[in-house]
């Protein structure tokens, strides 16, 4: 008869392996973030790993069971398959459902992204009419002023003429002898 694990030994062994995978783990990661302490919880891990695998080369397979379960070789009911066998079917069923629902999901997702994206194109549209009309109000305001200046100029120039005229009129009159 074979040898087998006792349960005890079993327990010592799956503890030891989750340690040693635990300070592999930390050791990974400390190595990816560059702590100094980081190769030796390397070494230390990677040397409990070699040291399970030795174990695990002496220590006895688990014992098979060879009842009368479908995964263990013994004959299986043919109702209980069809049953499995439907329970299975709803499953893909459901599976097939939900991912339905997901494509349904994301094509709004989708439809969504391109309304965002409309909308984006239409405000880059509307800030640029805006820097436009911006543009334009202050040339609008420059010509203004330009405008008030040029009245002012002409204002004055045609006091300028009016005062020039009556200088003028003087003097023809005086060259008159009026």
């Amino acid at each position: 008869m074979a040898k087998t694990i006792s349960e005890k030994t079993n327990k010592i062994v799956n503890v030891i392996i989750s340690l040693g995978a635990a300070v592999v783990i930390l050791g990974a990661l400390a190595k990816i973030i560059h702590l100094s302490w980081a190769d030796w919880a390397l070494i230390v891990g990677l040397l409990t790993e070699a040291g399970i695998f030795v174990i695990y080369a002496f220590l006895p397979p688990p014992p098979v069971d060879h009842g009368g379960s479908a995964m263990g070789g013994g004959k299986v009911d043919a109702t209980e398959l069809v049953h499995a066998l439907n329970s299975v079917q709803k499953t893909v069923q459901d599976v097939s459902n939900n991912l339905g629902t997901i494509n349904s999901s994301t094509e709004g997702l989708k439809n969504l992204n391109n309304q965002f994206l409309s909308m984006s194109k239409t405000i880059e549209e509307m800030n640029h009419f805006y820097g436009s009309l911006k543009e334009m109000s202050t040339a609008m305001s420059s010509t203004v002023n330009e405008a008030a200046r040029t009245k002012e100029q002409m204002t004055q120039l045609a006091d300028n003429l009016t005062q020039l005229n009556q200088v003028y009129s003087k003097m023809i009159h005086a060259m008159q002898g009026k």
